[in-house]
């Protein structure tokens, strides 16, 4: 009799255990559910906000990307006319300012001059322009041309790669928003708009002229440092 009293005692006891732990067991899982949604979730936000930030990085970077370089060059003879206009990346492109003692004449002078290279590999035989344009004291270049004297400016374009050259024998250069960076007093670049109009002779023959104009855009370069007027 008291065996089977035992076994009603426990048998009313176990119930309402099991029920308390299948409970438990049902918050748990809901729980546990709730739980990956959010983290679900949270993984979502953190990745639109990753892809965000990596976006505004990308847009920050095209925004102070170094501008191309640009020309719009013509060379006319008679019924010939020769168009050379294009966009040049940065990298491709450049003008170096240089202040160097001169190998000759008084003690003390000095050769001023910004040295500019449009086109790959230009010094190679690919097409481009290249000029080099005599400054004075006052960083201000020489507006005439003149190829056979010295310490006057020049200018020469290769339309096509290993083409025909055309160098320019006189004229006029005109130079706006003119300006350096110079990391050393004697060292650095220029950036500018320069504008001119001349007579050009055809790989080296004095005797093949064609009249030139064009205006040419030469950029900065940022790992240079800041562009300054003089």
């Amino acid at each position: 009799m008291k065996t089977s009293q035992l076994k009603i005692k426990t048998s009313k006891i176990t119930v309402p255990i099991l029920k308390t732990l299948l409970f438990m067991v049902l918050i748990g899982a809901v729980t546990s559910c709730n739980n990956k949604k959010d983290a679900s979730a949270d993984d979502k936000k953190e990745k639109v906000t990753d892809d965000k930030k990596e976006k505004a990085a990308d847009d920050k970077k095209k925004k102070v990307a170094d501008a191309d370089h640009t020309f719009d060059i013509t060379l006319v003879k008679d019924s010939e006319t020769i168009e050379f206009s294009e966009n040049i990346l940065n990298k491709e492109g450049n003008a170096l300012y240089n202040n160097q003692q001169m190998p000759t004449g008084k003690k003390g002078d000095r050769r001023r001059s910004i040295m500019m290279t449009i086109g790959k590999d230009y010094n190679r035989g690919e097409a481009g322009v290249f000029g080099l344009f005599v400054v004075n004291e006052d960083f201000k270049p020489l507006s005439d041309i003149n190829g056979s004297e010295k310490q006057v400016s020049s200018l020469t374009i290769r339309p096509e790669k290993d083409g025909d050259w055309y160098s320019a024998v006189s004229g006029t250069l005109t130079f706006s928003d003119l300006k350096f960076v110079l990391p050393t007093p004697n060292l650095g670049g220029a950036c500018f708009k320069l504008s001119f109009e001349g007579d050009f002779k055809k790989n080296d023959n004095k005797k093949d002229i064609y009249q030139g104009s064009g205006t040419i855009v030469l950029s900065p370069k940022r790992a240079m440092g800041v562009y300054k007027e003089k």
